[in-house]
């Protein structure tokens, strides 16, 4: 009877282990997938960051030289015009 309990109780902890280790792996899959997405983006953001844009009124507007309707504080900025949809 002692023997039966305790490969009961060791049958118990090997599966509590194995869901434990399988949740995690699911956990890490996850934080991996979204870590990649941040690791995409970092290249964007370098970009964006180093040119002269600035977003006005959800528009993407850029620094270039014309005399155009310009905006922000020193009228530098217009409205970029958007990319041709392939």
């Amino acid at each position: 009877m002692w023997c039966g309990v305790a490969v009961a109780t060791l049958l118990l902890v090997l599966l509590s282990g194995w869901m434990t280790l399988a949740h995690y792996r699911q956990e890490l899959v996850a934080v991996r997938g979204q870590l990649q997405r941040h690791e995409d983006a970092i290249p964007v953001l370098q970009a964006y960051a180093a040119s002269d844009a600035i977003l006005c009124g959800g528009v993407i507007c850029v620094n270039i030289d014309t005399e155009s309707r310009r905006l922000g504080d020193l009228r530098q900025y217009r409205p970029a015009r958007p990319r041709p949809m392939p």
